[in-house]
């Protein structure tokens, strides 16, 4: 198949430059340009409709966010929907909406949750659980597909030649949430557990320098208000720190600027301080201890933390033309255990746990080439360590390690989790090693899409 660099007349281009037939500048010009676009759209959940999914009002917006990239051969787009998690189906009616609007097929998108975990579930028709509101649910489920309709069409007339470049910084805001207690290992924060501090940020820019696009991928679940209620009851939707944070970056860089948050490997993660802290009782029982409406300080105060240090790489980042883009989708193999584990869901910490071995499943991977940045996309919420040794096995100058990419799969713990008993490790549908079994392949696929410098 012809490359991009041939061909003129039935005579690759360089060969006519060569012969004076076309000036350099006119080769130049016919070099088909790196191009991207981006969009905004809140979700807008009618107020009718509430209570939606247990929460009865809205502290702030939750948003559909798009970027599209075209390097003259290949197209793709990536959505971050400020959901807790998202189902196949609406999986699917996302990209078709965003095939749709720019006609780039369901393959070459990847959808991905921020992660928020103060925003409702949204259920296809025919497959809501007991107890569900279908008319506030099929409301919700509308909104989501208007915004991403919205912001995708946006981002599509937003479309033109730009440069991009990519940076790391460091941000505190997350804590590793596995602590030990007397009773067994249970959630909290400690401050000498694993954590990945690591903000990559990936700038993409128009061709006058002004940021068109920020990407951002960082190991922290956005949870700050997790099972945070009012004072006067009831919970309120928010998108959390992670929507804190792009807010901010949005709001450095002008209406035209889109921030994308792909949450990073978080299973293990938490925001520094929460509203509602898990605590273990006297008597070993699970609880916390609610600090109500005054959490969302906690949100802004995080939020900006975080956002000023994006900002802070993405000023340092030197863009350059025209990039490569690839997008592959691989299939690895790894051992799985009985999900839920024997008693279902982890309540409270324990000494002692039975886990039950399951037969290999398969694990989607999908590997995005943006340049010399790499994105691994996964569904499982991997443990910190095991994103931050995959990004130490990869070959490319830059790599992102995003979860919550085209559906959720709980939890991917280390190995040294499941000799513990961590909440993580009791809910997780993998076995013991699962996870470092998956980065050696992950790495080997690395290297694989990375070609060799000639």
């Amino acid at each position: 198949m012809p490359s991009r660099r041939d061909f003129m007349g039935g005579m690759g281009l360089g060969a006519l430059v060569a012969l004076g037939a076309v000036p350099v500048h006119a080769a130049m010009a016919a070099k088909p340009a790196f191009r991207a676009g981006s969009g905004r759209a809140d979700i807008v959940f009618p107020a009718s409709q509430f209570p939606i999914d247990g929460f009865t009002g809205q502290h702030d917006p939750l948003a559909v966010r798009v970027l599209l990239l075209d390097d003259g051969t290949t197209r793709l787009a990536i959505v971050v929907v400020d959901l807790t998690s998202i189902f196949d189906d609406l999986i699917t009616a996302i990209k078709a909406t965003v095939t749709d609007v720019a006609g780039i097929a369901a393959p070459n998108i990847i959808v991905s949750a921020s992660h928020t975990f103060s925003a409702p579930h949204v259920f296809a028709a025919g497959q809501t659980p007991p107890g569900t509101d279908m008319k506030a649910n099929a409301a919700a489920w509308q909104a989501v597909i208007q915004a991403a309709r919205q912001a995708a069409t946006r981002a599509f007339a937003m479309r033109q030649p730009a440069r991009l470049g990519a940076g790391v910084g460091t941000s505190r805001v997350s804590v590793n949430r596995d602590v030990w207690t007397p009773y067994g290992w249970w959630l909290g924060a400690d401050d000498a557990g694993d954590t990945d501090p690591t903000v990559s940020v990936l700038r993409i820019d128009r061709l006058d320098g002004r940021p068109l696009a920020v990407m951002t991928n960082f190991a922290v679940q956005s949870s700050v208000m997790d099972g945070s209620v009012s004072s006067t009851g009831g919970r309120l939707m928010t998108a959390d720190l992670a929507g804190a944070a792009m807010r901010y970056v949005e709001a450095q860089y002008g209406p035209d600027a889109t921030a994308l948050f792909v949450v990073g490997a978080a299973g293990d993660q938490a925001p520094y301080l929460q509203a509602s802290r898990p605590v273990v009782n006297a008597d070993g029982q699970a609880g916390r201890i609610d600090i109500h409406e005054a959490g969302f300080a906690i949100v802004d105060l995080l939020g900006a933390r975080l956002g000023a240090q994006i900002v802070d790489v993405a000023g340092k980042i030197r863009t350059a033309d025209m990039p490569t883009l690839d997008i592959r989708r691989e299939n690895i193999q790894v051992a799985s255990q009985a999900f839920p584990p024997r008693t279902g869901r982890a309540t409270g910490p324990v000494t002692t746990f039975a886990y039950t071995a399951g037969s290999p499943v398969s694990l989607p991977v999908v590997l995005v080439r943006i340049g010399d940045l790499a994105l691994v996309g996964v569904q499982p919420e991997l443990a910190a360590s095991l994103g931050a040794r995959i990004c130490g096995h990869s070959p490319f100058a830059h790599t992102m390690v995003a979860t919550m990419i085209d559906g959720g799969a709980k939890y991917m713990p280390d190995a040294r989790s499941y000799d513990r008993y961590t909440y993580e490790a009791r809910s997780s549908s993998f076995a013991k090693g699962a996870g470092e079994a998956a980065c050696a392949q992950i790495a080997a696929l690395l290297k694989q899409a990375r070609p060799a410098t000639r």
